[in-house]
């Protein structure tokens, strides 16, 4: 509903106010003229009673004197006048008394006491006032005198005078109320500042200026608004500072959070649990989960963790471009108007999943490794013990297999430590590197595989222009292309090719080894550089590899800040591909 305005109120008001004031002295004014003007006309027909009694001075009237003094006095005034006795009958004219002899005015006379009345004659429409003087000694009057004289006269005076009291009382009124609108607009104007700056102070405008009203009660409420102010701005800062505080903790968070209330409407959620759940944060702010969430999984939590008073936890899976497994912990909120709502922390463990499995699959694989080889020499050993060391042609072969089982756990070994030291200084970034030909790699790698590509009838071709240059570790780049190239011969058939080039392209070099060999299914090839894993697991056990050397080239790739690639198909051969950040020197040529 409309207000209306603090200098209306007082108006209206003082409006009233005045009005009361002026109504009650007009009446109280009017009552009192309408009372002097009343007792001048009788006082003025006791005095001509008194005049009419004065032409007796014996104390007796006579009648007929008195009829014609009466007449010479009282015509010219409009005064009747009667002599009664003393026991109200008349003594100079019957008829005119006749109807006055039982008056209360007579009555009164009668008694002692002037009595006086007045009476009003409806159909005329004039008013008469009687008086009744006593004549003779007190309270045995022997004559009374009786006078009646119309008032209509004096009333017209008096109408006048009430009108000119009346119009004198609105001018008056006019002039308070006039005077009283300057006074309550003067008495508003404080408050009305007042109001305008807590306005601009409630909108955020800190620096308004707060008003310094006169009025004591004013003062102190724009002393108190100030306080206010000071409050209000410390408050904005340190809200301002908890808020930003806060953003910058839940933004660098890789957590998610995501923040519901009682009725399953988002109230918030970070960066982190935006990406995870493929969603615009701003667009799902106050909007219920069932609209936000797809999973179902995640709103049948998100529903425990309102109504549990406990934390609680799980796992879920959810589907997108890739499966992640999120944890799940959520608490419940309460503030203290009782209403509720909960967070929920998503964490992201797939990687750490994934790294488990990856454990968990290196542990089995390296003791499966390392058990194969083991077992094979304590069994030899036993049976060179149990006798067989005297047998010259048995013995020497049991000998040569354990040397050949005891090779391979060496190898198994020496891969595992060159992996862990790759990975060290690939975690590190302190490989060493220096600027250097890849050309000088290759003619290394020529060197050392090309005589086994010649034993196996495979043609061995290298490919690199001069100049190429990258900033590498020469030994285990070379050893990286040395795998590379060992495994395309081993797995190529005589009259096959193998195939080691390397080029120039934009800011990298991109060097391939290709086979014309076995290939590789693709189901393997997303597997194919983890520890241990094998494509063929008896054929390499037979050409005797450790199940490292991919994984060593990966690392060792990596640590020269490049990646690496396979393609294959089978039955046509394959090609790994790395790509090496290319040296300075190469981009000046």
């Amino acid at each position: 509903m409309p207000r209306t305005p603090l200098a209306w109120h007082l108006f209206a008001g003082w409006c009233v106010l005045v009005a009361a004031v002026l109504a009650g002295c007009y009446w109280v004014a009017s009552v009192q003229m309408a009372a002097l003007a009343m007792e001048s006309q009788r006082q003025r027909l006791v005095d001509l009673a008194r005049g009419l009694a004065a032409t007796s001075p014996d104390g007796k009237i006579d009648a007929a004197a008195f009829s014609g003094r009466a007449r010479d006095l009282g015509s010219p005034a409009g005064v009747e006048a009667a002599l009664l006795g003393p026991e109200g009958q008349p003594l100079d004219d019957r008829r005119a008394a006749e109807g006055l002899r039982n008056s209360p005015a007579v009555s009164e006379a009668i008694c002692g006491r002037i009595g006086s009345g007045s009476s009003f004659d409806a159909a005329t429409g004039r008013r008469s006032l009687t008086v009744a003087v006593p004549h003779g000694p007190p309270g045995r009057p022997s004559a009374v005198i009786l006078l009646e004289a119309e008032t209509t006269a004096a009333d017209r005076a008096l109408t006048g005078a009430l009108r000119g009291l009346a119009a004198g009382c609105a001018a008056c009124g006019v002039a308070a109320i006039g005077g009283g609108w300057l006074l309550a607009r003067r008495a508003a104007r404080p408050v009305e500042e007042l109001c305008d700056a807590a306005a601009r102070l409630a909108a955020g405008d800190v620096e308004a200026t707060l008003p310094a009203p006169e009025v004591a009660e004013l003062a102190g409420l724009s002393t108190a608004f100030g306080s206010l102010r000071e409050q209000l701005v410390e408050r904005g800062l340190t809200i301002g500072r908890q808020g930003t505080q806060q953003e910058a903790v839940l933004g660098s968070m890789i957590e998610g959070v995501l923040a519901i209330d009682a009725r399953q409407r988002v109230m918030g959620l970070n960066a982190a649990a935006a990406d995870l759940l493929g969603v615009v944060p701003a667009e799902v702010i106050r909007h219920p989960i069932q609209e936000v969430i797809q999973n179902p999984d995640l709103r049948r939590f998100a529903l425990r963790a309102i109504d549990c008073r406990e934390p609680v936890e799980d796992n879920l899976v959810l589907r997108s471009g890739r499966d992640r497994t999120i944890r799940l912990r959520g608490t419940t909120l309460r503030d203290q108007a009782g209403a509720g709502g909960a967070v929920i922390v998503l964490n992201d463990v797939t990687d750490m999943q994934r790294l488990e499995n990856v454990r968990r699959d290196f542990v089995a694989n390296v003791s499966h490794e390392l058990k194969t080889p083991v077992a094979s020499i304590k069994g030899f050993v036993e049976t060179l013990l149990d006798g067989a060391v005297d047998d010259p042609v048995n013995g020497r072969r049991f000998l040569e297999i354990v040397g050949r089982q005891a090779d391979r756990l060496a190898a198994i070994i020496e891969d595992l430590l060159s992996l862990s030291r790759i990975e060290q200084s690939e975690g590190a970034g302190n490989l060493p590197l220096e600027e250097a030909a890849i050309g000088d790699v290759f003619a290394a790698v020529a060197a050392e595989c090309g005589r086994r590509a010649t034993e196996r009838s495979l043609r061995f071709d290298v490919a690199c222009p001069e100049g190429l240059r990258a900033d590498i570790n020469p030994p285990l780049l070379e050893q990286a292309v040395i795998n590379l190239v060992d495994n395309a011969i081993n797995y190529s058939d005589p009259g096959g090719a193998v195939r080691l080039t390397a080029e120039l392209q934009g800011p990298e070099i991109v060097i391939r080894v290709a086979d014309e060999g076995v290939g590789i299914e693709a189901a393997h090839l997303s597997r194919l550089f983890e520890r241990f894993y094998r494509v063929d697991k008896a054929r390499s056990r037979k050409l005797g590899g450790t199940g490292l050397g991919l994984s060593i080239v990966k690392h060792i790739v990596q640590a020269h800040g490049g990646k690496i690639d396979v393609s294959s198909t089978p039955g046509q051969g394959s090609t790994f591909t790395i790509w090496l950040p290319a040296g300075d020197s190469t981009h000046d040529a």
